[in-house]
């Protein structure tokens, strides 16, 4: 059976929903709805916050985010860091939904760099080869760190090439990440040596699309960068995160495509806690928080295709 490239996975998927929307799962006990820990703590009958309850709580919000955007939202990123805080518990949470929601594409937001063995029992978490017994987290991709080189990207190769995605930190979304990344060599920023060398390892990824299943990170941040990357690395698939509440504009859009494609767009905060603000708070109200989350994934949708055209 032959499976499907998974950059070729993503551009169907776009077609389909007209959608380059991905929704970042990043849930915070804190920022929640008063309902979902309303309703965690009558589960557990508990006069203070718990473990347990907690742990109730992120997934059935997680849950419901999906159940209400399935059909908007061309992939999922869940944050890794939110579920491993609460231990085993909270990566049982993020199993189930992984497993529950095979008809989706999730990329897993874990940032492994390592090197050897090390690498590829990371790898060995999220992915499995055709035909083999799925990963305990069973993800269509993950993010990797690249700072240790060919030897930290090699052990996930194999999976790549049968049907997984991987993309490669370039240049992230952050304040700081001028302190190494903007260093030049050559008379280059050292993320365009990145996506360069990135570009060459993912040459053998290339799907039917144009682009390749080994990607990069580029933050909505730095537009600049961005142009800089896909004149490096013209068949990257690129993963933009830095969107909505980290003050990336969709206006910059343009500069991570080509031609209107290669690009998925994260939001994570703009879209799950959308029932906080205007205008969904007032229409919606916190038990209406997964109908504002469906409200602003489609404006933030309609928004890209309006800069890029419909996929």
């Amino acid at each position: 059976m032959t499976t499907l490239n998974f950059a070729d996975r993503v551009h169907d998927e776009m077609r389909a929903k007209k959608s380059r929307l991905v929704i970042g799962l990043d849930p915070v006990w804190k920022n929640l709805p008063s309902s979902v820990r309303y309703a965690a703590a009558r589960q557990y009958e508990m006069e203070a916050v718990n473990h347990e309850a907690i742990v109730w709580a992120l997934r059935e919000f997680c849950e419901q985010i999906i159940d209400a955007t399935r059909d908007i939202a061309l992939a999922y990123k869940p944050q890794v860091a939110f579920f491993e805080r609460y231990g085993s518990d909270g990566i049982q949470v993020l199993e189930r939904i992984l497993a529950e929601h095979d008809d989706l594409l999730f990329i897993a937001d874990c940032k492994r760099g390592d090197i050897g063995s090390t690498s590829e029992a990371y790898a060995q978490a999220y992915f499995s080869l055709p035909d083999a017994p799925p990963a305990p987290l069973p993800a269509a991709a993950v993010t990797v760190n690249g700072y240790l080189g060919w030897d930290a990207i090699q052990p996930y190769m194999p999976y790549i090439l049968s049907g997984k995605g991987a993309f490669v930190l370039a240049k992230t979304s952050n304040p700081s990440a001028a302190d190494f990344q903007d260093r030049l060599i050559d008379g280059e920023p050292l993320y365009v040596h990145v996506a360069r060398k990135v570009a060459q390892w993912g040459a053998q990824c290339v799907g039917a699309c144009g682009f390749s299943s080994l990607g990069l990170v580029v933050g909505a941040t730095y537009p600049d960068a961005a142009r800089a990357v896909r004149a490096a690395a013209p068949q990257s698939l690129i993963l933009v995160p830095g969107l909505g509440a980290q003050g990336g504009s969709i206006d910059d859009a343009p500069a991570f495509c080509s031609d209107g494609h290669g690009a998925v767009f994260n939001f994570a905060r703009a879209v799950i806690y959308a029932y906080k603000d205007e205008p969904y708070k007032d229409k919606y109200g916190e038990k209406g928080y997964a109908q504002a989350a469906r409200a602003a994934a489609e404006l933030y949708r309609l928004k890209l295709n309006e800069v890029l055209g419909a996929p």
